[in-house]
């Protein structure tokens, strides 16, 4: 697997693969991009642009971002180090390959300090990889639980 760097996403989200809603060069990586906070749910509480979070408090995130993956590119979610530093702790599976939908990020506060969280902040970073060969079924043929999924999903996307 190759790891596509920053000006590779950019020809990608241009012709609306990887991120083909919300995109920002902002959020560009050298190796990746950075995930925002469309809305915030806080222990299963209704959705929020913004949220004081304690310790101890587990929360779920979605996306701003729409991600639309060919079915050549499997993606690698990682929090960002400086919520990692505040005692933030993420729990993210891969983005499969052919995956499109906002993500629902899932994380817990192990910290002692308060920490405000809101709409259009950067959370995570996800990594594409670029797959040998094209999967025999594609995600939504496998699965496809979360495709087309909007918002913060817990259960099933929409499509």
């Amino acid at each position: 697997m190759t790891v596509l760097c920053d000006a590779d996403i950019l020809k990608m989200a241009e012709r609306n693969d990887l991120i083909s809603e919300e995109f920002s060069k902002d959020s560009l990586t050298p190796n990746g991009y950075d995930l925002r906070i469309a809305q915030i749910s806080l222990d299963g509480e209704n959705m929020q642009k913004e949220v004081s979070v304690k310790g101890g408090d587990r929360f779920l995130v979605s996306t701003l971002e729409y991600i639309s993956l060919p079915d050549n590119i499997v993606g690698q979610i990682w929090i960002r180090s400086s919520y990692a530093r505040r005692g933030v702790l993420g729990s993210f599976g891969a983005v499969d390959s052919g995956f499109k939908g906002n993500l629902t990020l899932s994380f817990f506060h192990a910290g002692k300090d308060q920490l405000q969280l809101r709409s259009g902040e950067r959370i995570a970073q996800i990594i594409f990889h670029k797959l040998e060969n094209i999967s025999e079924k594609s995600y939504k043929e496998r699965s496809g639980n979360y495709q087309g999924s909007r918002g913060i999903t817990v259960k099933g996307g929409s499509e």
